[in-house]
């Protein structure tokens, strides 16, 4: 289940977002500091972070400790007091997935921290899909590597066996066996699978 993990200062404003999200289905974790959350030992692959800044100054503060210590992307809703177009812009910059300023509707947060978890959730599954990509690609020899990479730079059968210095029999059979180890039934679905390999992990 996806967690929420609600940082405040404030204890009557933790347990009212407590409140709120808890209509929601959803597991929460209410903290009062910062530091709390990020002595977490591992956040959740699935969830967000709804941060209540003690003060509009802080904010961005707040954003830039949590990006030194969480380098992989952590959806994080920002709701701050008195904040201006400049402050939110900065947020923003920093990685903030969504600023609100105070009152925030109710509906609006709901709205806020749903979009959130759908993003960590596509997150986790390409996550998971690299690592399973990661972990085929390894399985590959050398040459089934240099092969796949001929191939998918455009070069036919001949050109990549003279390229190699292999006969084209030779190609075939190592590109076959690249394909099936890598799970791809076909040349789009190896091209699709070696650009997934090389982008960034989510």
């Amino acid at each position: 289940m996806p967690t929420v993990y609600v940082v405040a200062q404030d204890q009557t404003e933790r347990e009212a977002l407590a409140a709120l999200l808890a209509r929601e289905g959803r597991r929460l974790v209410l903290l009062a500091d910062l530091l709390d959350f990020l002595g977490k030992e591992r956040f959740a692959e699935s969830g967000c972070v709804v941060i209540c800044p003690p003060e509009a100054s802080s904010v961005r503060e707040m954003m830039m400790r949590l990006r030194t210590a969480m380098p992989d992307p952590v959806p994080v809703i920002v709701v701050a007091a008195k904040a201006d177009v400049s402050l939110a812009v900065q947020a923003m910059k920093e990685g903030a997935a969504d600023f609100l300023e105070k009152p925030v509707k109710d509906a609006r947060l709901v709205a806020s921290v749903r979009a959130a978890i759908e993003a960590s959730r596509v997150r986790a599954e390409r996550m998971q899909r690299k690592r399973e990509l990661t972990a085929r690609y390894r399985t590959l020899s050398a040459r089934e590597k240099d092969v796949v990479d001929a191939v998918l730079g455009g070069r036919g059968n001949r050109e990549v066996a003279t390229q190699l210095g292999i006969k084209p029999r030779t190609v075939e059979t190592h590109r076959s066996n690249a394909m099936t180890k890598l799970g791809a039934r076909t040349l789009p679905d190896l091209v699709r699978i070696w650009l997934d390999l090389a982008g960034p992990a989510v």
